[in-house]
């Protein structure tokens, strides 16, 4: 069985893929990379910190008195003291984690901790080595994290709002320990190129905002550019893995940390290629093409694709403003637009928020925002702007992105909302069945085209009056508690039918999936689709669901479950709903009530199979092997979600009848 999931993943990979990926494997583990690295020297820019600030590259960040202002507009009371005070923990190194939960990495903060865990990554260990210790220190982002400095964005807003040198003092401590504690190229945090590149993004923000404070000095912006050199560097002898083997955001992000690094600070004899070659990487097929003709994302992620666009918004500007030509913006710009309105047809209006879906961990370039993490409203509003020089939403905590990209006079300009409606994106497979501004359905069903994403073909997502009554379990964690992993990622935690207590397709290694689903849209309106996941089991079992609009407040799902011969299956109809406060009522062994009490009122699940079958409710289950009844909205925080499953045995297939409704 291992030779033919190895053969169907050398398919899959193709045989440049296969053959890198080989190469690559033996560069790490013969001490290939350790060689090439111990032969980099750093060399000294022949510029002064003073000539910098005289002569320095244009970038879109406002003045800092203009800035000053504008928050002071733009944002209320209690958001201002919020960035303060979120500032001044990461002063003491308590860093805001995914932009939810508070980390301690101790002060001076531990650049190698996962305070999660509460271990230590070696710091000794070239980096090419350093996934040897995975098991033993968890899970690898809760230590990037704070290495990304999402805490600079905070600071950096609390030193315009306050003026206190203090920030800008913690900004060179920092810096400092951060080189002290991270010698080239040992540790954790030399392993991944895309890493490298956030990381820049955030003390170029900080440089640029706060270089003409008298704290800030020529020691400093030395130590700025040797980092700077070491990460540049580094990018570009690594980033053949990111173009041959990944095919994802993690090339976009290495791509814009060459071209940011040789654009803006050309005093370096390797800058100009830097910028040639990154412009060049973003500008080519292997970039461009992740993004798909209807506004998907290859990588089958709301959040994933927000990264990707932010990478090519900080990328244009910046060649805007410093008058660099790009010969392909213009298919970006519409690569903007679509995606703009294709992330906008699955909105909420009432919070900005889409559906959990596909892969979340947590990412937010740079998180110069007070509204929450899953608002979609700052990227929607940029996207917007750029491509048509209109805001879609009335003023608010999501104008600062705008801001800070723009300037004063986007934040005041014309408003036009793109239209909300039911949509199809037959490319993605997804649609969008769309009753009220806040009352909508999603619904998942395409052929699975790249390797990313989850195992959640005929998924629903259901929101009501602003409520995710149905929701989308999403990720947790990527490399810690695998369990869960294995249970977000698969067909478990989403909305749909599981057979046998099988994936629709195999999880061949943490990220890859084999034996992609294929899926068909068989009617539009109303929703109906098929899958052929379960085709692989005996009896070649196809899951095909409708879905109806009964009125505004009423949905009904039916699924049928189509067997080519007699052989016993069992059948399990899953929903995972939002925690509320619940009641089952067992009308008989076919039909069973649901009744949520939510802040809304009470909602209704009717479920009805036509044989006999039994209802589980599971709420927060730690099962060792099979946790159920959980969902994650930000990276690293699990809570409670209810996991309702109608479950029946049969030879001949069986269907199942879901209506949601407010008023039974």
């Amino acid at each position: 069985m291992l030779i033919k999931y190895l053969l169907e993943e050398i398919k899959l990979l193709g045989f440049t893929g296969t053959a890198f990926r080989i190469y690559y494997e033996f560069s790490l583990t013969s001490g290939l990379k350790k060689l090439k690295d111990n032969k980099i020297a750093i060399p000294k820019p022949d510029i002064s910190f003073s000539k910098w600030k005289k002569n320095r590259k244009k970038i879109f960040l406002p003045d800092k008195k203009t800035a000053f202002n504008v928050l002071n507009t733009l944002l209320s009371e209690e958001e201002k003291k919020q960035i303060i005070k979120i500032a001044n923990n990461a002063l003491e190194g308590k860093i805001l984690c995914f932009s939810k939960w508070q980390g301690n990495y101790g002060c001076p903060i531990n650049w190698h901790y996962n305070p999660k865990k509460k271990v230590f990554w070696p710091k000794n260990v070239h980096w090419s080595k350093i996934m040897r210790y995975e098991k033993k220190c968890g899970d690898i982002k809760l230590t990037w994290e704070v290495n990304r400095f999402p805490h600079l964005y905070f600071i950096v807003r609390a030193y315009i709002l306050t003026n206190y040198s203090k920030y800008v003092k913690a900004f060179k401590e920092q810096l400092l320990s951060w080189e002290k504690e991270n010698p080239y190229p040992y540790g954790v945090n030399w392993y991944n190129g895309q890493e490298l590149a956030i990381r820049m993004l955030a003390w170029i923000y900080a440089l640029y905002m706060m270089a003409d404070d008298p704290v800030f000095d020529q020691e400093t912006f030395d130590r700025f550019l040797r980092l700077l050199y070491l990460h540049t560097i580094h990018i570009e002898n690594n980033i053949s893995y990111a173009y041959y083997a990944v095919h994802n955001n993690h090339l976009i992000g290495e791509a814009l940390g060459l071209y940011i690094s040789g654009l803006l600070f050309p005093y370096f004899l390797e800058s100009k290629r830097w910028r040639e070659k990154g412009k060049k990487i973003l500008q080519s097929e292997r970039c461009l093409r992740q993004f798909y003709e209807d506004g998907g994302y290859c990588q089958l992620s709301f959040n994933y694709q927000r990264l990707a666009l932010h990478y090519y918004l900080w990328a244009l500007r910046l060649a805007e403003v410093n008058q660099d030509i790009w010969e392909r913006k213009e298919n970006i710009m519409k690569i903007f637009d679509k995606s703009a309105k294709f992330l906008y047809s699955f909105m909420n209006s009432s919070n900005g928020q889409l559906p959990n879906w596909g892969a979340n961990d947590g990412a937010l370039l740079s998180p110069w925002i007070s509204c929450d993490y899953a608002d979609y409203r700052p990227i929607i509003s940029f996207l917007s702007y750029i491509t048509r020089k209109k805001r879609v939403f009335e003023k608010g905590p999501w104008d600062e992105e705008l801001f800070w990209f723009f300037g004063k006079e986007a934040i005041e300009s014309e408003i036009k909302p793109y239209k909300l409606s039911s949509r199809n994106f037959p490319i993605t497979g997804l649609h969008v069945q769309r009753i009220k501004p806040d009352t909508f359905l999603l619904f998942r069903c395409g052929s699975v085209k790249d390797r990313f994403g989850q195992a959640d073909q005929l998924h629903v997502d259901l929101w009501w009056k602003g409520i995710n009554i149905a929701i989308d379990g999403g990720s947790y964690l990527y490399n810690d508690e695998l369990q869960y992993h294995r249970y977000f990622v698969g067909t478990k935690s989403h909305n749909t039918v599981i057979v046998d207590n099988q994936d629709q397709m195999y999880l061949h290694r943490r990220f890859k999936w084999l034996y992609w689903t294929k899926a068909k849209l068989l009617s539009a309106f109303p929703l109906e689709g098929e899958h052929y996941g379960y085709r692989r089991l005996k009896g070649e079992v196809v899951h095909r669901r409708s879905i109806n609009l009964l009125n505004e407040n009423a949905f009904i799902i039916k699924d049928k479950l189509i067997v080519t011969e007699k052989i016993k299956h069992k059948y399990d109809l899953h929903w995972l709903l939002g925690d509320f406060h619940y009641y089952v009522d067992k009308l008989n062994n076919k039909v069973f009530l649901i009744t949520l009490h939510t802040p809304k009122g009470n909602f209704y699940v009717k479920l009805e199979c036509n044989i006999n079958a039994e209802i589980i409710v599971n709420r927060a289950r730690t099962d060792f092997f099979v946790p159920d009844g959980w969902q994650s909205r930000y990276y690293g925080e699990k809570i409670p979600a209810l996991s309702v499953h109608v479950i029946c045995c049969s030879k001949n297939g069986c269907e199942f009848t879901t209506l949601f409704t407010d008023k039974i």
